[in-house]
């Protein structure tokens, strides 16, 4: 029998490092169409600020990263149900946010589901294999 390989917690927090980072534009688009700080600031400003945003947290979350490694590579866990029901929040508001965005760049209203849906599937799609290898967390088994 072929044993799952058990990843640390730097590991499992830097795949949830790089995704908020790769997503954290759409989350904050996903906040601005919820306050409507479109019908206040322009697209292109509003996407300008998500961006500069993002540079920073990143910047100060690898630092982070970066001075507590040997802390976090030293802790174990079987499996990491709440890390991936981050990564689960994570992407679901992602996915939300790349259907606004879709919208602020002048895509149609009728046409959202035909961007998010596709989007929703393929990315639940590599949350489960990423759950299986990384977190050891089966999503059909729940």
């Amino acid at each position: 029998m072929k044993r799952k390989k058990v990843y640390n917690l730097f590991q499992i927090n830097l795949i949830l490092f790089y995704t908020f980072s790769f997503l954290l534009v759409p989350i904050l688009v996903v906040l601005s169409y919820i306050f409507d700080l479109y019908l206040v600031a322009s697209t292109n400003n509003i996407i300008l600020v998500a961006d500069i945003i993002t540079l920073i947290v990143f910047v100060v979350g690898f630092v982070y990263m970066m001075i507590t490694r040997d802390h976090f590579e030293r802790r174990l866990k079987p499996s990491y149900p709440k890390e991936f029901l981050w990564l689960i929040l994570i992407s679901a508001f992602g996915v939300l946010g790349i259907g606004i965005i879709f919208i602020y760049l002048g895509g149609l209203l009728y046409y959202v589901p035909h961007v998010v849906i596709p989007l929703f599937l393929s990315t639940y799609l590599i949350l489960f294999i990423v759950g299986e290898k990384y977190f050891n967390v089966n999503l059909l088994k729940r």
